[in-house]
This record gives C-alpha cells, structure tokens and sequence, in this order.
C-alpha cells in the first residue's frame, strides 16, 4: 500500500495508543538538512583558521568527529528547515498517545535540543560515546529497546535498510520506495520532496550569468567583432559562470543560517532545505575544477585570472563579507576581474579608462546593493545585518559614496573623449557625447528609486529586468554604434 496522505495511518485515537512506538530520523527525514553538515559549515564560517584540525579529528571515528564539531558550534533548532507535514504527523499522534521516538545519527547534544524545541518527542536516542547511531547500529539500538518488529519506522536513504528491516512497518519520506530484503517495500510519510537537480540548478543561479556578460567588453570595446574572439569570450563566459556557480553554492551553504533569518533570502534552495547539503558541497568543487580545467586547456593567462577570481570569491565568502567596506571594495573588483577575463581570452589588452570607469560604476551598484539591504531592514524594524559589518546608521555615508562613485565613473566617461584612442576608432565621437546624458539619467534614476525603496537587493539583477535601463542600454549602444560606422 501506498500511503497517499498521513491521515491514513491509524483510523483513530484509541488505535494509535496500542500502537507500538514510532521512531523517526531527522537527518534528512524530520529534517530537510543535515546536521553534520550544518555543523561543519558553521564551524568553517566562525573558525576558518582552525580548519586544520579537522583532518586529525575525523581519525576519531564519525561520532568523534561528531562530538569535536558538537562542542564548538552551537545550531539553532527554530531556524532549521523541517518537513512540516511530517511534524505535524508526528504531533498528532503522540497527542492520541502514542510513544513517538527520535533517532539519529546526529550528536545527541544537537539531537535534545532540537527535542526541546519541537516538543514533539517522548525519547531521544543519538550519536554519544563513541557510537555513530546510524544503519546496524541505531537497528540494535531499536531492537534492545522495543525488540524485532516492535517499532515503525521512518527514514530516508539506504543506510535505513537495517533500521527497516526489522521495523513493523517501514515508512520514507523519499520519492521512490525502497525495497527491503523480505520483499517489502516503505510505505511514503511526509511532505512530497521536488527532485533535487532542480533546486541545484536554481541554487546556480544562472540569471546571475548575466554578470558575466562583462567578459564580452573588451571584445566590444576594442571593436573586434569576429568569430575568432566571439568564440573566446564565449569561452570566458563558460568559465566565470561554471565559478560564480560554485562560489554561490559555497556562499549559501555557508549563509543558509544567517539566509534562514531573511525574509526573501529564506527562500534560496540551501536555506528551505529543498538542495541537500551534501549534493552542494559536492558540486560547488566540481563546478570549479570544470571552470579552472577549461581555462587550463585553453590558456594560462585566462586560468590565472580565473583562479584570481575564484580565491577571491572564497575570501569573500570567508570572511571578506563580514569586513566594513572590504566587501565592498571587493565586489567592484569582482566585476573587474570579469572584464580582465574578457582581455585575457581575445588578448585586446583594457585601457586605463575602461578599468577606471568600470570599478567605479561597479563600485556605485555594490554600494546601492548595500543600501538596499540596510532600507528593508529599517522598514522591518532592525538595526543590524545578519552576518555582514552594517548597521541601518550606515545607511547615510553608503548613500553618499554610492552616488559619488556613480557620477565619478561617468566623469571619467567624459574624460575618455580626450584620449587619443577615440580618434583613431571612431570616425564621429562627437555622437559619443550623447552617452553621457543617458547615464546620468540611469544613475540618477537608479538612486532615487533605491531610496524610495524600490531597488531589490540585487541591482544588476533589477537593471536586467527595468524597462528604462534596458532603453538606455540599448540607446547607449546605438550611439555607440553610429559613432563607428558614420
């Protein structure tokens, strides 16, 4: 039988008090998430200078591995994700007295007080004293206590199979059954789980590729249009979004608790439990080794810039983002590097005004990102950032040197006029000049509407989807154009 909804467990109350107990997993069956995992993200996020001790720890054994990472973080239950239909199963029939039991692998200081926060629970049993309670030996755990057959229970994965085998009934919150070596299949319990590649793929972000179309201005701008460095930039291309994937992967494993906390961010795939940790963390490395392997392949100048990049973003998820204006300043180099990807790829080396306009044009967006995120904390009655070095009293001097770093990089735009490089690549530059009053528009515009609060928190995203500064772009590209060919 195929359970289609948790209501046709039992058909009463009496029933379930002569039920025998019902034991469940948490990690990734109570739990979207897992807490070995949730552990070591944390403690790499506050001790990164102490990763070096993880290697001598794991010599421990898993549960001692366990119990190092236990005394040194502390998760907070209310923030996890959970499998509310299941929870709310659970609640239901312990309120019709059934003896409803929690066993995990996971440390048993991690596993009580997430009991204490559901509340849910009448037993605990976890990993302790040098035993990981997992597969045999959360079985014989089970069978001491209730014996063969004398409890149901739910799981998630084939390290359950001994647990199930000698389980009355054999419950799973996953997709697909999972058939036992008498012949049984589990029986599905708990909310209905979306294949995981999906939110993996989401949790790549690929509209933030559209950041990486950056790779594609020195080929522009040095108006070497054939398929020779189209085919390079594409290349670039690949390369910074298969690492921009993997930093985002790393940054919201690292952030899911602070990104929990978060009125839109809790949505992100890592922070809602819908992308398991593991298949995260397994492929933000490969992301990476696919980018710097293809970089390798092609060029080591590209690799250079890339690898550049990528420590970079590593830094930034490190630590940089946690440093008052250092994350910043960090951003617009980010964007740069983009752009010096590009030059690396074609070999059409940027000029000093290209550089100049792009840090501080980028510097002026990174700015009125943050300012954003500190306007929607002042509307939601907070002071300060979760994770970053902010407060909503910075939100004044962030304005000022954002828009101070957006009118400079169209000041330096004007100034290009004066170089000798424009009389030699365009036969009317004059028309150039047009440019300039549509981005003072942009950036004016752009401003204003953050501070009326209008900006999501993600500007060049905002800018991709605003229908004026699609018309300016594409204005701005006009002149540009007519500027060589007339």
């Amino acid at each position: 039988m195929t359970l289609s909804t948790p209501d046709q467990l039992y058909a009463s109350g009496a029933d379930l008090q002569q039920q025998p107990p019902l034991v469940v997993d948490l990690d990734g069956t109570l739990s979207y998430s897992d807490m070995l995992w949730e552990a070591l993200l944390l403690f790499l996020k506050t001790s990164i200078r102490q990763a070096w001790r993880l290697p001598f720890w794991l010599l421990l054994g898993k549960a001692g591995f366990k119990d190092k990472l236990a005394g040194l973080v502390t998760l907070e239950p209310a923030t996890l994700p959970y499998d509310q239909v299941l929870l709310h199963e659970l609640a239901r029939q312990r309120a019709h007295g059934r003896h409803v039991v929690l066993a995990t692998g996971a440390d048993q200081r991690f596993a009580r007080r997430i009991a204490d926060h559901l509340g849910v629970f009448d037993h605990v049993l976890a990993s302790a004293g040098g035993v990981n309670l997992t597969s045999s030996n959360k079985a014989d755990a089970l069978i001491q206590l209730y014996g063969a057959g004398g409890y149901d229970y739910v799981g998630n994965s084939r390290a359950d199979l001994a647990v199930w085998r000698h389980a009355r009934h054999a419950y799973a919150v996953t997709r697909t059954p999972f058939r036992l070596a008498d012949g049984r299949r589990t029986e599905h319990l708990g909310s209905r789980r979306a294949h995981p590649l999906k939110a993996l793929l989401k949790a790549m972000r690929p509209r933030q590729w559209l950041k990486n179309m950056l790779v594609f201005v020195p080929m522009l701008a040095g108006h070497a249009l054939g398929m020779t460095t189209l085919t390079e930039s594409l290349l670039a291309f690949l390369a910074f979004s298969l690492c921009a994937s993997s930093a985002y992967l790393l940054n919201d494993a690292l952030d899911a608790h602070d990104d929990r906390l978060h009125p839109t961010k809790c949505r992100r795939p890592i922070a809602a439990g819908t992308l398991p940790l593991p298949l995260a963390m397994l492929a933000s490395p490969l992301l990476a080794l696919a980018a710097l392997a293809l970089c390798a392949v092609y060029d080591p100048v590209l690799l250079a810039v890339v690898l550049i990049y990528f420590v970079s973003t590593l830094a930034y998820s490190f630590q940089l983002k946690r440093m008052l204006m250092v994350d910043i300043v960090t951003l617009a180099l980010l964007y740069t590097l983009r752009i010096l990807g590009g030059a690396a790829a074609t070999l059409i080396a940027p000029s000093f005004w290209l550089l100049a306009f792009s840090f501080f044009i980028f510097l002026s967006l990174a700015l009125l990102k943050r300012y954003s995120e500190l306007y929607n904390l002042t509307r939601q009655g907070k002071d300060k950032t979760s994770g970053r070095g902010y407060t909503t009293a910075d939100k004044t001097p962030i304005a000022i040197m954002g828009v101070g770093s957006g009118f400079l990089s169209i000041l330096i735009f004007m100034l290009y006029f004066n170089s000798a490089t424009v009389l030699q690549m365009y036969r009317v530059p004059e028309l150039l000049l047009g440019i300039v009053p549509l981005l003072v528009f942009w950036m004016g515009r752009l401003w204003v509407l953050a501070f009326r609060g209008e900006v999501n928190e993600d500007p060049v995203l905002y800018v991709s989807k605003d229908k004026a500064s699609l018309v300016v772009v594409a204005l701005c590209l006009l002149l540009a154009v007519a500027a060589t060919r007339l």
